[in-house]
């Protein structure tokens, strides 16, 4: 793997050093001190805690063993279903109010899973790594118990992952935290109204049954909703179900099985197109129809079809991807004397000629319900996931776990602006199995757990994005003949000549991971120690199959005209190490350093066939983390403060080109129950996230390209100017990376008061974000904000009813794309109200 210059590797190493050098002396106060006062289990007594603002429950999330927030040596946060209902919390990009370290970007308008540290996090369901999901449907949080937020590597307990960290799903289960069986039938139904006609239903309930002579319990929760929104056209239903069944089968043994299914059609909305300063800053948009293109072909009459679209010679692509569509890209190169420049390189670009109809060309104002999307888009996605889990307690104090898991997705989608996906019968399998034992020597503690894995992921990608345009489009209008791109199919050569959009990409991957771990809690009088290794063996398969217009293999090595199947094999360790320091007065300081091992994936976490040959599928991370968490006042005060610097190397899923990431900053984090009645939580987070990579694409965007070269934005609305990014920036440019603040922030005071046979409950907060620029090039600024959201109930024995207001001043504001960064920016939410009135039986 090409190595690019580590920052501050010989700092994190120096300081793990340091660290590690204070374990002799550990063990010597251990041994000399017989009377050293051990810190107690950290829990909160005598203090109510309405909201469940408070992490009091020991957690396994972070590492597998089971330790409170304030002994685990990393950055963690947990979230309550309590708490997130409260908070008004609808999706993962709203538990950034709630997470430092914590900012998403928007890809296209689809809530699948967060941001951590500049980094895209891992979605994890009970501890086992999910099917990937930037962008094929919202994660529901509503149906999780709680949600568990880890920054940097995941646990070698857990696998592999993302150096950004983790999103754990816990779903509702028959058991609580103490692992005590429900005791008598309960439940609850919800009913939630809102703005645009929000419309959610959902049922949960649970009861405990004997079988057999021995206990277990049934719990059950499912969701519908139906809504329009805030924006136009965009109207998203979806379906869940979740089921969890315990069961003791023997006087030591439990079973825990379960599902959750959830069907969605949440369509991808980029949200604004012809981004400039002046629209982001006054809402000024640039008008102007596309060239007519349609023809009065019965196919397609209501969008472009290839031929119309582009230009075909005889019918014939001759094994080019997309010939037949050479009308939207524009390709840059490095070019002295060439006739186009940006930001003072001289270019020579290959394309067509783009622009509007001139005499079209204005400009309008634009309201923020008005977004890129149109009727004909769909998006349909299913989704199943299963665990099995055998859980045996020896009379010895050993723990064995062997679990079964399985993530199915299977995912299709469509946007007008030339951009289809399917990801057919996506699955995933793991088997795990662990040991978890506790060991004690001369004063040495020890908690470990050992074990080993088996995952393997069977993956099929299908896209077509070469099509992908968005200036064509006059938002102002709405879709129309001359800007709709057909969708593509898999067969596109008919009988009659005609032309349907062919996938550009078909990638096929199958991978086998196995795994030995193990972990080791060692606790020398209030020093602890913990030790963290993974040995992982790779065994992949991975082939290329998308084929051009007429049947060729796109990608044809030996020119066979059939897929050209890469295999390969390759291991990895990864590692961690933390110590930490449990102090009489509650404060705990901490230091950690992490190497981990990923792959190197696309949108659908398959391997790319393009990465085999070189060996450089397999991604190196590390972490060096120092923090310090504190909990006081009777334990009505949690605090946690962390520095982190991390980096980590990677083939990009799309163009395969080498990227290397560094992140550095400091992360806060304060919990506090400060009366009976009023309770606080506060964020903060400063953040650097900078990236080199020569050959990532860059899209130029429109505007700013035209001025730059003399020209009106309008003459080449229409396309793509495009290129590697050092065509446009030089060799090894460090830059700072598109769309991600350096600061955030967020304050929320919570508030309880008894009355009558019930409480009233409140509360009232907000979320800061500091400016930031679109991408890369700082080509457009977007303006900080701050965005308010409160809440109000009232709570009895048997009903509830909250009422929620989001965007409470209706500020505007703007969210950076994911992707085509400086081409298209997603426009906030006005203010919505809801109202979801619960009845308890």
């Amino acid at each position: 793997m090409t190595n690019y210059p580590k920052k501050k590797l010989a700092n994190a190493i120096k300081a793990a050093l340091v660290g590690l050098a204070f374990l002799p002396m550990a063990s010597t106060l251990a041994q000399e001190q017989g009377d050293v006062a051990e810190l107690d289990d950290y829990v909160v007594e005598d203090v109510t805690d309405d909201f469940s603002v408070l992490p009091t429950e020991p957690s396994e999330g972070a590492f597998g063993f089971s330790k409170p927030l304030l002994e685990t040596p990393r950055s963690v946060s947990e979230v309550t279903a309590e708490l997130a209902k409260n908070y008004g919390l609808r999706s993962v990009d709203d538990l950034v109010r709630m997470t430092p370290g914590a900012f998403t970007s928007s890809f296209f308008g689809i809530q699948g899973a967060m941001d951590l540290r500049g980094e895209p996090a891992d979605n994890f369901f009970r501890g086992f790594r999910r099917i990937e999901n930037p962008g094929a449907f919202k994660t529901n949080i509503r149906g999780a118990s709680k949600l568990e937020i880890l920054r940097g590597p995941v646990s070698p307990l857990y696998g592999t992952g993302s150096v950004g960290g983790q999103l754990n799903y816990i779903p509702k289960s028959a058991r609580s935290d103490t692992a005590k069986y429900i005791e008598s039938p309960t439940g609850r139904v919800d009913v939630t109204v809102g703005s645009y006609d929000q419309k959610i239903i959902s049922a949960e309930g649970g009861m405990p049954f004997t079988l057999a002579g021995r206990q277990g319990g049934v719990y059950a929760f499912a969701e519908y909703e139906k809504s329009d929104s805030f924006y136009d056209v965009y109207s998203p239903t979806s379906k869940m179900v979740q089921v969890a069944v315990d069961y003791d089968l023997a006087d030591s043994t439990t079973m825990e099985f379960g599902f959750q299914w959830q069907s969605s059609d949440h369509i991808q909305v980029p949200g604004w197109n012809r981004v400039t300063q002046d629209l982001i800053d006054h809402g000024i948009y640039i008008t102007g129809a596309p060239p007519v293109r349609n023809s009065d072909n019965p196919i397609g009459a209501d969008r472009l079809l290839p031929q119309e679209s582009g230009f075909i010679q005889d019918g014939i692509t001759n094994g080019a991807p997309n010939a037949s569509f050479s009308n939207v890209n524009t390709w840059c190169i490095p070019g002295d004397g060439a006739s186009f420049s940006y930001n003072g390189s001289p270019l020579t670009c290959f394309g067509p000629a783009y622009g509007l109809q001139e005499e079209t060309v204005g400009t309008a104002k634009i309201g923020h319900e008005t977004i890129f999307i149109d009727s004909i888009d769909y998006a349909d996605s299913d989704v199943l996931t299963l665990y099995l889990d055998f859980i045996t307690e020896f009379d010895n104090g050993m723990t064995w776990k062997n679990q079964f898991f399985m993530d199915y997705m299977d995912h299709e989608k469509f946007q007008s602006w030339g951009f289809t996906a399917a990801y057919p019968d996506a699955k995933v399998y793991e088997l795990r199995s662990s040991l978890t034992f506790e060991y004690e020597f001369n004063g040495i503690t020890t908690e470990n757990i050992v074990g080993v894995s088996v995952r393997k992921d069977d993956l099929d990608l299908n896209h077509a994005w070469y099509d992908e345009t968005f200036d064509l489009r006059d938002l102002t209008v709405g879709p129309t003949p001359d800007d709709r791109f057909d969708w593509a199919v898999s067969d596109p050569y008919l009988d009659d000549g005609t032309l349907r959009r062919n996938f550009n990409e078909e990638q096929v991957s199958e991978n086998i991971n196995s795994g030995l771990f193990m972990l080791s809690d060692i606790t020398i009088g209030q020093f602890s120690l913990l030790l963290g290794a993974r040995y992982d063996y790779y065994d992949i398969e991975a082939y290329e199959e998308a084929r051009d217009l007429v049947g060729a293999l796109i990608v044809d090595a030996d020119g066979d005209n059939k897929p050209d199947v890469k295999s390969d094999t390759d291991s990895a360790i990864s590692y961690n190490v933390s110590l930490s320091y449990n102090s009489d007065i509650g404060l705990v300081p901490y230091i950690t350093y992490a190497e981990s091992n990923s792959l190197s994936t696309n949108q659908l976490g398959g391997v790319i066939s393009a990465t085999v040959d070189s060996g450089e599928w397999l991604q190196e991370s590390e972490l060096f983390e120092a923090g310090i968490k504190y909990s006081g006042f009777d334990g009505r005060l949690f605090t946690a403060l962390a520095y982190f610097d991390q980096e980590k190397t990677y083939r990009d899923g799309q163009t395969a080109a080498l990227v290397a990431v560094y992140s550095d900053g400091v992360e806060f984090e304060a919990r506090a129950v400060v009366t009976d009645n009023w309770s606080v939580t506060a964020t903060a987070t400063h953040i650097e996230t900078t990236e080199v990579s020569d050959g990532a694409l860059a899209v130029l965007n429109g505007a700013d390209f035209a001025e730059q070269n003399g020209l009106e934005a309008w003459e080449v609305y229409g396309g793509r100017f495009a290129g590697s990014r050092s065509t446009f920036l030089g060799a090894g440019a460090e830059v700072d990376r598109g769309g991600l603040p350096d600061n955030t922030a967020s304050l929320y005071a919570n508030y309880v008061q008894e009355l009558g046979d019930g409480r009233v409950t409140g509360s009232l907060g907000f979320s800061w974000v500091d400016s930031t620029y679109t991408d890369i090039f700082k080509t457009v600024e977007l303006p900080s904000y701050s965005v308010w959201t409160s809440s109000a109930g009232y709570i009895t024995d048997r009903y509830e009813l909250l009422l929620s207001v989001n965007n409470l001043l209706d500020e505007d504001y703007y969210t950076s794309a994911d992707l085509f960064d400086s081409v298209v920016v997603k426009p906030s939410e006005g203010r919505t109200f809801s109202a979801t009135f619960g009845y308890k039986f």
